[in-house]
């Protein structure tokens, strides 16, 4: 049924659920698991007035958050590593428009499909990109399925 599940996950109770239906067809299916971590590329314009900073305080400040966003998606990827250690998933990051970045990767991927979690309240600190069935699926070269 599928060769290769693509899960788009940041951790979220919503991607969670997204988590344990891909875990759950992959070991169904026998499917590789691809878990994809996408780092909005927004956090770049987070500078605030710029022309109070000098060049070291936006470096400065830049890598800060790279290395939040960074240990964050670890994190992530520590824990995924341990609950689904049977499938042996592997692991893609990226930078970019949430719902570009995706579609990029699925199609680069050759995924048979994508699985999100469903839009949650917000709840918990870290990634809370969200993206719209609206704005992904006309750029998907494949079914995309959300998770409840």
């Amino acid at each position: 049924m599928f060769n290769t599940i693509l899960l788009a996950t940041h951790g979220t109770p919503g991607a969670q659920q997204a988590e344990a239906l891909a875990a759950d067809w992959a070991r169904k299916t026998g499917a590789r698991l691809l878990v994809l971590s996408v780092a909005n590329e927004a956090w770049k314009d987070m500078t605030c007035d710029d022309w109070l900073n000098t060049s070291t305080t936006r470096n400065t400040f830049g890598s800060y958050v790279e290395g939040q966003i960074s240990a964050e998606v670890e994190r992530l990827h520590t824990r995924i590593r341990k609950d689904l250690a049977d499938l042996e998933p592997d692991f893609l990051c990226t930078v970019g428009k949430p719902h570009e970045a995706i579609a990029e990767a699925a199609r680069k991927t050759e995924a048979d499909v994508l699985v999100i979690g469903a839009r949650q309240k917000k709840q918990a600190p870290g990634f809370k990109d969200r993206v719209t069935a609206k704005e992904l699926h006309p750029l998907l070269p494949c079914p995309l399925v959300i998770a409840p």
